[in-house]
């Protein structure tokens, strides 16, 4: 099979890629969070997004603040000092920039319909939010989201969870080869099932390796190279958050995000100077200052290498 090359820009693959009105997964959990993809689609104004997110901080507020975002499905939204994600609270509360329609998922419901949808099941039956709400109060997905049965086996009730299925799914991992086959490792949450839930995929990375490196730990692999549509190198493409064996978390940089946003004018302010104000994420670094990302920078702790063997020759028989 002839393998493809995928490397493109951010800006081409944002603008390839990502259309209006999309239904879109954002990979992450706390690391690998895809801010620079996140700052790209700002600056393109793709508009009527569905953002699909296990657990929402302060890069889905950015996306709602500037207006980009028509339907959020997540677990949470905040800013994680904590305080509130303040673009996200206008939306809701005051309908500014626009209304937004919210649909909640707990965390482990939500991962279990990623995994439904990445796998191709028309549903997961579970005993999770059984006696809760969750299951009566609906917003745009209606009665297609939860369904409670009596088992066809012993009679007691389950959950089913309908899978969630995407348009695009954009992550920010470790390494890729310029094929797509992307590895990460480190906290990864439910990002294995939401990426592969995706029509379309963009996998932002650290670095773009040889084949080989792949190769020797491919247990490492999250997305397989032909289900990916581009692949973005792109170092420091999930700063403030971190990604392991790279850089670490910024914490000054969320209470700084809270005090800068608190009302509608500082948040566009905000956006003027760091997002809609530099090129690319190169430039964005560049504005952040070497001293700083020196400080985040970590230094190697390398795992063990384990022996995979060599099974290519047969013995006779």
């Amino acid at each position: 099979m002839t393998q493809e090359n995928k490397v493109m820009s951010m800006k081409d693959a944002i603008e390839k890629l990502v259309n209006d009105g999309d239904t879109i997964y954002l990979g992450g959990f706390i690391q690998g969070e895809p801010y620079a993809a996140i700052h790209e689609i700002i600056r393109q104004e793709k508009r009527d997004l569905t953002v699909s997110k296990a657990a929402g901080i302060v890069h889905i507020d950015m996306l709602i603040g500037a207006g980009c975002v028509k339907r959020l499905i997540t677990s949470y939204l905040w800013n994680p000092i904590p305080k509130s994600a303040h673009a996200f609270r206008r939306a809701l509360e005051e309908g500014f920039p626009h209304p937004i329609e919210l649909e909640e998922y707990p965390l482990l419901a939500i991962t279990v319909a990623y995994f439904a949808g990445s796998v191709g099941l028309p549903f997961v039956a579970t005993k999770t939010m059984l006696g809760t709400d969750f299951v009566r109060n609906y917003s745009f997905l209606g009665e297609g989201k939860f369904k409670v049965i009596e088992s066809p086996f012993n009679g007691e009730k389950v959950c089913l969870i309908p899978g969630l299925k995407h348009d695009v799914g954009i992550i920010q991992a470790q390494r890729a080869d310029e094929f797509g086959n992307t590895q990460a490792w480190g906290l990864l949450g439910s990002t294995k099932y939401g990426i592969n839930s995706c029509k379309k995929i963009i996998v932002c990375v650290e670095e773009i390796v040889p084949s080989d490196v792949i190769k020797k730990d491919p247990n490492r692999t999250l997305v397989p190279g032909f289900r990916v549509d581009a692949v973005v190198e792109e170092p420091w493409g999930s700063y403030p958050s971190y990604v392991q064996g790279y850089y670490d978390r910024d914490f000054r940089f969320f209470p700084h995000y809270e005090r800068e946003t608190r009302s509608i004018e500082d948040f566009n302010q905000y956006l003027e100077e760091w997002v809609y104000g530099v090129r690319d994420r190169k430039e964005y670094m560049e504005k952040i200052g070497q001293e700083r990302m020196e400080r985040l920078r970590v230094p190697k702790r390398e795992s063990v290498p384990v022996n995979y063997g060599n099974y290519a020759d047969f013995p006779e028989l």
